[in-house]
């Protein structure tokens, strides 16, 4: 496992040394230089899983990148894959996708590296697919943020599969919307909602979770069919289809968050909703307040006197 578990450190050390390794490119064309790097990758590494597919322009392509061992260790943990996408690279602001999976201590990857252009679902479909051939998986749980391109994917591609919405993906997302609505009161209410189905229901009362999420999502769906015609046509799109991956009613309370995969560098994320700034403390910071200061400050006092 720590064969794949990046720490902080490490990734800091990678972006303080990207001058150094794009002098290294075989080309100053990021593709062929790519294109040179795989290829010799699969040289040395035949049992990875490299493809490099495209056109002559490199208006469409695909390149997935796992290495053998992860073959292994994707077996070993009873915990869903997560599928992100996060920095852009090379040109045209290609996303870079990845297959990951979350334990209590650590963000475990690379599983898979994958690049589609165009960024269809059927593409990163494709990769998926692909992906779980060569470790000779079939998963039942996914989890994601809550892009519907990531999420038609494994709809199509893996239908007997449940995918879980990262609670905070929905409500950044959800905080990011106000322009749809002509009533500030009816966007607040529509993210408290949104807020309460995703997050802060009470999951241990079967029937209680049930009644309420049903009047919280009546409530919703009313206020915004009868009041705000912009908000709905989003809503339709984005959240009705896809209730099932991101109310707590379906997905369950467990895997509310990926948020664990977003604290590299140490960073709190921070949203700003209503005016309000809003902090996510991770459990390591709490540790830190309740546990471990205390304990150090006991120690100093008993030192004193």
């Amino acid at each position: 496992m720590k064969l794949f578990a990046q720490s902080t450190d490490a990734l800091k050390h990678k972006f303080y040394r990207l001058d150094e390794i794009i002098a290294q490119r075989l080309s100053n064309d990021p593709y062929t230089s790519l294109e040179a790097f795989l290829n010799n990758l699969q040289e040395e590494c035949p049992d990875d899983l490299v493809q490099f597919d495209y056109n002559g322009d490199f208006s469409e392509f695909t390149i997935i990148y796992a290495p053998f061992a992860a073959k292994e260790l994707v077996h070993s943990i009873d915990n869903p894959l997560h599928v992100d996408s996060t920095h852009s690279l090379i040109k045209g602001k290609i996303q870079l996708f990845a297959v990951t999976m979350k334990t209590s201590q650590n963000t475990i990857f690379p599983f898979c590296y994958f690049l589609v252009n165009p960024q269809t679902s059927e593409k990163i479909q494709e990769c998926l697919v692909k992906f779980c051939e060569f470790a000779h998986l079939d998963p039942q749980h996914w989890s994601a943020d809550c892009a519907l391109n990531i999420a038609r994917a494994i709809e199509d591609g893996f239908p007997l599969a449940q995918l879980s919405w990262c609670a905070v993906h929905v409500l950044r997302a959800c905080a990011k919307v106000g322009s749809y609505f002509d009533n500030p009161q009816n966007f607040e209410n529509f993210y408290l909602a949104m807020d309460f189905l995703t997050l802060r229901a009470d999951a241990t009362n079967a029937e209680k979770l049930a009644e309420e999420s049903d009047e919280t999502y009546e409530f919703l769906t009313t206020m915004l069919e009868e009041e705000e015609p912009r908000a709905l046509k989003y809503f339709d799109k984005q959240w009705r289809r896809t209730k099932e991956h991101w109310m707590m009613l379906y997905r369950g309370e467990g895997d509310s968050t990926n948020n664990i995969a977003e604290s590299h560098f140490h960073q709190l994320k921070q949203t700003f909703f209503l005016g309000k700034k809003n902090e996510r403390i991770d459990d390591i910071v709490i540790t830190l307040i309740t546990v471990v200061i205390p304990m150090r400050l006991l120690k100093f006092k008993s030192l004193m006197f």
